[in-house]
C-alpha cells in the first residue's frame, strides 16, 4: 500500500467496524503521515476480547467505531480474516508497534506523552523507550489514578507538554471512551488506547518468548502467568468469539468483509 496517496487496501468488519489491515511497518508509517500533516487521528486495537466486549457494549462499540483507525490485534482476528476471505496482513498489536513507533518518533524529533497504569510504570516505559530509542523526546508521564475531579489539570499538562503522540493505557472499554471525550482537548495529533503496554516495557509483566507470538501463542502464555485474571478471558472469550465466526460463516450475524478500508483522514 502506498501509505502517502491513500489507496485502497482490504480490511475486515465486525459489526460495523472497519478493522484497517496493515503491515506493522506500514501502520508506522501510516502514523508518520498523520503527524507530518498534522491530522488529529484516533487510533484503537481490537482483539477477540474487545470484539467479545464490543457485542455486548454498544457505548464500547460507539467508542471503538468512531475511531479513525482500527488496527487488528491477534490470533483471533486473523481467524476471523481468514474466515471471512481477508487474509490479515499482520498482528498490529501495541507492544510490537511501540518500539518501531519509538524510533520514527526520535527520528522525526517528535514527542510522546505516556499516561496511565500504576504509579510509576508510565515514566518506567517511558525510561526503557529513551535508552533504546536515543533522542526520543518524552514530554511527560503519568499515571492512570487520578479522580475525575483531576482530569482538567491532567488534560492541562498534556496540553502544555505539547505532546505529538498520546498512549492512553487505562485498559478497554475506558481508554477509548476517555480517548473520544478529551482527544480535542489533549493537544496531541495522534492518540490510541494501549492497554497493558507501559507493564511490558516497564518489566512489571514478561512476554511471551518469540516463537510463542509467531506462533499465534501469547494468550496461552499470559494465561499462564495470569490464570486467576485471565482464565474467563481467554478460555470462555476465545469459545465465545469463535462461535461468533461459526455463526458469522453461516450467516446469521452482522460480521462481514468489505472489499475495501481507506485511511482517508490522514494522507496515510
Amino acid at each position: 500500500m502506498d501509505t502517502a496517496t491513500g489507496s485502497t487496501r482490504a480490511c475486515v468488519q465486525l459489526d460495523g467496524i472497519r478493522l484497517v489491515n496493515l503491515a506493522l511497518d506500514d501502520a508506522v508509517t501510516a502514523i508518520e503521515c498523520a503527524l507530518a500533516a498534522r491530522q488529529p487521528t484516533r487510533i484503537a486495537f481490537i482483539n477477540a476480547d474487545c470484539a467479545n466486549i464490543a457485542a455486548r457494549n454498544d457505548s464500547y462499540r460507539a467508542d471503538i467505531e468512531d475511531c479513525d483507525w482500527v488496527f487488528v490485534d491477534g490470533i483471533g482476528m486473523r481467524i476471523a480474516g481468514k474466515v471471512m476471505g481477508q487474509p490479515v496482513a499482520d498482528n498490529v498489536n501495541g507492544t510490537d508497534l511501540f518500539p518501531p513507533l519509538c524510533r520514527m518518533l526520535a527520528l522525526q524529533g517528535r514527542s510522546l506523552y505516556l499516561l496511565g497504569a500504576r504509579h510509576g510504570i508510565a515514566a518506567a516505559a517511558a525510561d526503557w523507550a529513551q535508552r533504546h530509542c536515543p533522542g526520543l523526546k518524552i514530554a511527560g508521564t503519568r499515571d492512570g489514578y487520578f479522580a475525575a475531579a483531576d482530569t482538567t489539570a491532567v488534560l492541562a499538562d498534556i496540553r502544555k507538554s505539547a505532546a505529538d503522540v498520546l498512549l492512553v493505557a487505562f485498559g478497554a472499554p475506558r481508554q477509548e471512551a476517555w480517548i473520544r471525550e478529551h482527544f480535542a482537548d489533549t493537544g496531541a495529533t495522534v492518540a490510541m488506547g494501549i492497554g497493558g503496554l507501559f507493564d511490558y516495557f516497564a518489566d512489571r509483566i514478561p512476554r511471551a518468548p518469540l516463537w510463542m507470538r509467531r506462533a499465534g501463542l501469547e494468550w496461552v502464555f499470559r494465561l499462564i502467568q495470569e490464570p486467576g485474571r485471565l482464565w474467563r478471558r481467554y478460555l470462555v472469550g476465545n469459545l465465545v468469539f469463535l462461535a461468533r465466526l461459526a455463526r458469522t460463516r453461516a450467516g446469521l450475524t452482522k460480521m462481514s468483509s468489505s472489499p475495501r478500508s481507506t485511511l482517508s483522514n490522514s494522507g496515510a
